[in-house]
């Protein structure tokens, strides 16, 4: 067991998390702002397709098949600590899932993909701003814990993530000002992070 154990993440100054994330969250909503029925056709061609759905998912795999690849050169080896004996067979579960989930469970499949994907993505900037100053960084998780809550929902119940597309793309209007808020609230996080994040 290794003491005092600090993951890659944990070392991302917490600026650089608040301008990726702010940067990535502005472009996305103004986007839907500008062009709101061609982004959200193009989403909601994305979430039908098998192919994408299968792109993502192998993505997926190999993100958590690096965390748990033993080799201690590997940068985001992730310690397991009293689990340490179910790194093997955790990692050779990894292709023989993925293969299960491309091949047999193909329905919805990019709503799976996608919650399992922000499942993985959301603790790299959770973990850059966790205890950290100043009390502004609390924008990140008030972020991500809405949107993991609802990624829990879509790897277990993907089509959830193809009803709520197709709820609000009969609501053009709702969808622009939700894209509004989102890009207001991306150029808080981006303030913040270039003037009084460390």
């Amino acid at each position: 067991m290794v003491d005092n154990w600090i993951h890659p993440y944990e070392e991302i100054p917490l600026s650089v998390a608040g301008v990726v994330m702010g940067s990535a969250l502005l472009l996305a909503h103004l986007l839907v702002v500008l062009r709101p029925w061609e982004t959200l056709d193009m989403i909601r061609r994305a979430v039908s397709s098998v192919r994408v759905g299968q792109c993502m998912l192998v993505f997926d795999f190999a993100w958590i098949a690096l965390l748990l690849w033993g080799n201690p050169s590997n940068p985001l080896r992730m310690e397991l600590f009293d689990f340490e004996g179910l790194r093997m067979p955790l990692l050779l579960a990894c292709p023989v899932v993925c293969y299960v989930l491309c091949t047999q469970s193909t329905q919805n499949l990019t709503g799976r993909a996608l919650g399992l994907f922000l499942l993985m993505l959301g603790i790299v900037p959770l973990s850059a701003a966790y205890l950290k100053e100043p009390a502004t960084r609390v924008l990140i998780p008030l972020w991500w814990y809405p949107v993991l809550c609802a990624a829990i929902l879509w790897v277990p119940k993907p089509y959830l993530l193809r009803d709520w597309l197709e709820w609000l793309v009969r609501r053009p209007l709702l969808a622009r000002m939700l894209a509004v808020f989102g890009a207001v609230y991306a150029i808080a996080i981006l303030v913040c992070a270039l003037l009084f994040w460390p």
